[in-house]
């Protein structure tokens, strides 16, 4: 969920209070999606995780939910800001088994061996998601678990279509694409997984289907786009005017609901594998 694909490996979201807010958010949104991938991956009871760009630390708290206490899981992120919230979080709930640490993705090596390595809206941010998969993978030991998820923003839609949807999503694809970011890595995942030496991964897709007065999906796009609005202004695709973000995810909400229709938020797609 964090670092972009230029050669600085900067987050493009930046990491400020409201963005990391905004993730805290997201993960609870989607986090019975990345359960799901976890679980059918095989992450188990005393396993050594490694998790790649952690943010705040809610995949690692996920896979420490797994692995027990008898395992252990160990998340990096480049940014400090967010390692600090995340060791703060780890305090909070009494997680013995989890800890941070201030690292890049792109050339982390590890002191001890992983059973698994893990990531989460990752490696549409990185410069050369092969590279670091294959640097990983040479490192790794036979049977190390790779299990990374990631969005296709395309598949994004309202049914009926949404003037304002399809509006919003477009600001947001278009921000990220000018910005350097792949935005349907998870489509990416299983060329990404071979060109990395990697075995072709099992692969599992999903979404959120949402609708009604008070779907969070609303807020979701507003928040994502109220990070991006200085970059959207910055690349011209849109103006604050033309978003109006302040009341952007209640005039969506009323246009949905006029509908009577849902929003698909960008689906999901998990994919896993282990080293030969």
């Amino acid at each position: 969920m964090n670092s972009s694909r230029s050669s600085a490996g900067a987050y493009v979201l930046g990491h400020s209070d409201p963005e990391v807010q905004r993730l805290e958010n997201q993960a609870r949104f989607i986090g019975d999606l990345t359960e799901e991938i976890l679980r059918r991956a095989g992450l188990a009871s005393g396993m050594r995780v490694l998790d790649l760009g952690c943010g705040a630390g809610d995949v690692s708290f996920l896979a420490a939910s797994f692995v027990g206490p008898n395992g252990s899981v160990l998340g990096i992120d480049q940014a400090p800001g967010v390692i600090d919230k995340a060791r703060e979080r780890t305090r909070h709930a009494g997680l013995a088994n989890v800890r941070f640490e201030v690292a890049s993705v792109a050339d982390f090596e590890a002191a001890e061996p992983v059973d698994a390595i893990v990531g989460r809206l990752i490696l549409l941010h990185l410069p050369d998601p092969v590279a670091t998969l294959r640097r990983l993978a040479e490192r790794a030991g036979a049977g190390t678990l790779f299990v990374f998820h990631e969005m296709d923003m395309s598949t994004a839609r309202s049914v009926p279509e949404s003037p304002l949807c399809t509006q919003g999503l477009h600001w947001i694809r278009e921000t990220f694409r000018r910005a350097g970011v792949e935005t349907d890595m998870g489509s990416k995942l299983y060329s990404t997984f071979r060109s990395a030496g990697l075995p072709g991964p099992k692969m599992l897709l999903s979404a959120r289907f949402e609708g009604g007065p008070d779907s969070f999906a609303y807020q979701y796009m507003a928040e994502v786009l109220r990070t991006l609005l200085p970059l959207a202004e910055r690349f011209g695709v849109a103006s604050a005017d033309e978003i109006g973000i302040d009341t952007l995810a209640s005039r969506l909400r009323d246009e949905i609901v006029a509908l009577d229709g849902i929003m698909q938020p960008p689906a999901f797609v998990g994919a896993w594998t282990r080293v030969a």
